[in-house]
């Protein structure tokens, strides 16, 4: 991120990690993550950008949007992502970039898949991992298919679910790791 002077791009960073930690305490307790949240951050994002580095600025805040939806959409398709994980890893993109919000977006899927195994451990079912594993794939291979309908009625149920936690991952949680390790990697030198 090095459009923008040192003191823009650590502004840039701080406001994306706090948003990004309270859309986490957002998402943990109500599996959501709330438009309210989301939209402002992404257009505040857009004209921080625009002030700061001009057309250039716009540019680059519009390319971590793109970035941000694009790396979660194939996932959010397939009906395993919420609207609000995509919308809020966009708005991250606005603030900090589309090279950023790639990195974001890597230790975020580490993360998720440090997380899964842990719980799938803890609830004795790590013999499903393969199997998982093969839902997965086959239904990246039958993505065409997944077009077509929707999803979005079967994850809104599993939100609602008393033993929710079970089924559905808060991934803003996961995505606020990633900044924040973003984040300290950007600056450790400081």
């Amino acid at each position: 991120m090095s459009i923008l002077g040192e003191h823009a791009t650590l502004l840039a960073f701080v406001v994306t990690t706090v948003m990004a930690l309270v859309a986490a305490i957002i998402d943990f307790r109500r599996f959501r993550v709330p438009n309210t949240l989301t939209f402002p951050l992404c257009i505040s994002g857009l004209v921080f950008h625009a002030i700061a580095g001009g057309l250039t600025g716009l540019q680059f805040s519009g390319g971590g949007i793109a970035v941000g939806i694009a790396v979660l959409l194939v996932f959010y398709i397939t009906g395993v992502m919420g609207a609000g994980d995509v919308k809020l890893l966009a708005a991250v993109g606005a603030w900090i970039g589309g090279t950023s919000v790639l990195y974001v977006f890597c230790v975020a899927g580490i993360a998720t898949g440090i997380h899964s195994l842990a719980a799938l451990a803890w609830q004795r079912r790590l013999r499903v991992v393969p199997v998982i594993f093969q839902v997965c794939l086959l239904q990246m291979m039958t993505l065409g298919r997944h077009i077509s309908r929707s999803d979005s009625a079967s994850l809104a149920e599993a939100t609602q679910r008393v033993d929710r936690a079970r089924y559905v991952m808060p991934f803003a949680v996961m995505i606020a790791i990633g900044v924040v390790f973003v984040a300290v990697w950007e600056f450790k030198s400081y």
